[in-house]
């Protein structure tokens, strides 16, 4: 990878919580009480949980090459305002309920996308989840 990409965590979390990550993504520090992120132009972007909403919202006004969309949280209506080449959903096996809403509003998805769910995992990028996430931004 030439440069980070920026990542943005879930709500409440600070860069702090993801230094295991640091050295491969740009931990965002967002300001919860107004959900503003700020970075320039970038080409993918990774949102955990809330920080999948925000990432979703800030792909609504900036056209991205790629989308991960970690344990995206339920409540989304529509993904298809989305300006992504491609999306990719991960979600832990364990969160039934979201990858249950991830099949129901990606059906409104105009372009590439899949779901990937890693076994025995639940709501938290940790060991496989945090494996695979990396093997993720690597392949790009």
């Amino acid at each position: 990878m030439k440069n980070k990409i920026n990542f943005i965590p879930g709500l409440g979390e600070k860069p702090k919580e993801y230094k295991a990550l640091s050295k491969y993504l740009n931990i965002v520090d967002i300001d919860w009480n107004n959900g503003k992120v700020r970075f320039g132009k970038v080409d993918t972007l990774i949102g955990f949980s809330m920080g999948a909403v925000i990432a979703c919202e800030y792909s609504t006004k900036h056209k991205l090459k790629n989308l991960i969309l970690c344990s995206l949280t339920p409540g989304a209506e529509s993904l298809n305002m989305v300006k992504a080449d491609n999306i990719i959903f991960l979600v832990g096996e364990k969160e039934k309920w979201v990858l249950k809403e991830i099949n129901r509003v990606r059906k409104t998805l105009k372009c590439k996308n899949s779901v990937i769910v890693v076994p025995g995992s639940d709501h938290k990028i940790t060991g496989k989840y945090q494996e695979e996430l990396l093997q993720i931004i690597q392949k790009l």
